[in-house]
């Protein structure tokens, strides 16, 4: 399963990205850092960022401010 993971680098995303790793083709989106960088507040941003990634079986959101 390719599963997207946004902002998988921040402390619940770390952790949920550790989850998936082993199994899955995970791939982390995150403001400034990642596979991939979007900003989350932007339609273009996201447009491109699924443009880069092509399509995915899942999404998990982990973005914001902990």
């Amino acid at each position: 399963m390719k599963i997207l993971i946004v902002g998988g680098n921040g402390t619940i995303g770390k952790c949920v990205v550790d989850v998936f790793k082993n199994r899955h083709d995970v791939i982390i989106a995150g403001r400034s850092k990642g596979d991939f960088q979007v900003d989350i507040e932007s339609g273009d941003s996201i447009d491109a960022l699924f443009e880069h990634t092509g399509p995915v079986d899942a999404i998990v959101n982990c973005a914001g401010a902990t």
